[in-house]
Order: C-alpha cells, then structure tokens, then sequence
C-alpha cells in the first residue's frame, strides 16, 4: 500500500487510488461539517520553488481544515536560504525538524525524490519539473470518477502540451491502472514521451491513440482535459506563439459532441480554454480546486497515519 513518501503517481497501484478516492469522498462529509481535529498537533511545511495559487492554497487549507497547522514559504528561490546557495539536502534536514510533512514543488525533475531521501517526515510531491505532479492527478482522477460514476471503460482525451505538463504525466500514469481508452491530442514536438507509453503498454490495461486535431477526439470523448503550452519549459520560446493558438478548446469544439463532456483543466489557462465555456454543463474546472481540497485531506491523513 501507500508508502512513507508521495513522489509520483506511478508508485501507486489501483487499490491505492481507489482508496485515496474513498477517503475524499468521505473528506467531504468533513468539510460541510465544519472540519476536524484530527490532525490537531501535526505542522504542514509547503517549499514552493515555483509559483503556485491552487496547489499550494489547497494543500494549506486541507491542514486547516483537519485541525493543523501551517508553515509556508511560498518563494523559496528568493525568500528562503535556497537564494544563498543552500542545497536541497540541508533545506531538508532544516525543515523536517519544525514539520509532521513536508509538501514541496521545484523546478527540477526528480527533486521530489532526492527531498523524500533526506527526509524523516513524509514528503509529498507538488510537481516536480516536467515529471510528475501526483496530488494533481488524484484530485482529476477523483474528479472524473464522480462525474462519471467510475473510471473504466471512459475516454479520456488529453489534449495541449504533453511532453512539458506534469499533471497530464501524472494523469496518464494513473489511467493506466484503469480500463480505459486514453486520446492524446498534441502537436507533434509536444506529443507525450515514450516512458508514459510504455508503463501503459507494460500494465496492459489501458489503450490509447494519438491525434492532432481536436476535432477528431472530441466527438467519441467523455472527459476532456485541456492543458497550456509549457512556455518556461520549452527549449526555444520562440515556438511558444507556434503552438499556443492550435489547440484552443471553445464551446463550438465542444458542440461536435452529442453528449456533455466533462471539461477539466488543471489552471491556470492563458487562452487555451476559452470563457464561452464556463457555463457549459459539462465544465468542471472550477469544481476540480475544491475537489483538491478533499483530496489532499484525504492523502495528509493517510501520509500521517503511517508516519
């Protein structure tokens, strides 16, 4: 089962993620009661090497709302001793001794890895580089299994630059568990990695095509994830303006479908995701930052449960 540390999506199995669904569920039930006491005498530390609104914030308020307590830094490389040269190893063994958990995003890949080797309390992956963003994930896996009533036999179209976003990694991976038809829909540079492919391939659950164009997924797809172009990521950003514009999901897209599509979108979005479908009845990317909440009360409890 769940091990001291969440690193990556790919360390779980589908008993893992089915009970981390259950548990948010129940998360909820939590949250219109008015919140818990159970973690009372337990401190979150969030390390952000990189900006973050709904990540960070929904990590905090899973805390609060289970009764904890919260240290932040929300700018490490410029308000933390990371801006003095300090090494993640010795930002690690600092912290861990003022926190019960240690939730961090960074830059680097692998970063998450080498902070959970350090670390005596559990660390919880908030996205590191263009490798995985696991609590991201869950909380769309959580996402789609609500909406839909479950997760096999769905297709599930992933769509923009999936060779830089961590979340559609993240995603993919856990699909994998599922039996489920999985439609990527990218430019050819973005299109994503062959390591993805080849755990889908290798579990032997999942099947999945490539397209590029949208139209020609949309029509047969039940869930729609929409993501930007990485433009900090990308190695020339120049090609930035090349790309951004391709894939813009609008209502008239989603019309090509005779049913309602549920719209997902991990935010921010920077023209890829256009106002007109807000009041679609199949959006939900509004209802994916609460379902972040549950789902990181869910894994705060369950990480401090085997602590």
């Amino acid at each position: 089962m769940l091990g001291k540390h969440l690193t990556g999506i790919r360390q779980l199995d589908r008993d893992d993620i089915e009970r981390v669904i259950g548990l948010a569920r129940e998360m909820d039930v939590v949250v219109k009661r008015g919140g818990s006491r159970l973690l009372s005498d337990k401190v979150l530390a969030t390390l952000f090497y990189e900006p973050s609104t709904r990540t960070r914030l929904s990590f905090e308020t899973a805390m609060l709302r289970l009764g904890g307590q919260v240290v932040s830094v929300a700018d490490m490389l410029k308000t933390s001793s990371a801006w003095k040269g300090e090494t993640l190893k010795d930002t690690i063994l600092t912290v861990d001794n003022y926190s019960d958990v240690i939730v961090m995003r960074h830059s680097e890949a692998g970063a998450a890895e080498e902070a959970a080797s350090y670390s005596h309390v559990p660390v919880l992956n908030a996205g590191d580089g263009v490798n995985e963003h696991p609590t991201q994930a869950l909380l769309d896996l959580f996402t789609m299994n609500e909406a839909c009533g479950g997760l096999d036999g769905l297709n599930i179209t992933l769509c923009g630059d999936l060779k830089h976003t961590r979340s559609t990694n993240s995603i993919a991976l856990g699909l994998s568990n599922y039996k489920v038809h999985i439609q990527f829909v990218s430019p050819e540079e973005l299109r994503v990695t062959d390591g993805i492919k080849e755990v889908i391939d290798g579990k032997g659950r999942a099947t999945y095509e490539e397209f590029d164009d949208i139209r020609k997924a949309v029509g047969d797809t039940d869930v729609l994830y929409i993501t930007r172009v990485q433009k900090e990521r990308l190695a020339n950003p120049d090609d930035y303006d090349k790309f951004s514009g391709s894939y813009q999901v609008n209502r008239a897209i989603l019309d090509l479908s005779d049913k309602t599509v549920r719209v997902l979108h991990h935010l921010p979005r920077v023209g890829e995701l256009s106002e007109d479908v807000d009041d679609y009845p199949g959006a939900m990317y509004f209802v994916q930052p609460y379902n972040g909440v549950l789902v990181r009360m869910a894994l705060l409890a369950l990480y401090m449960e085997r602590a």
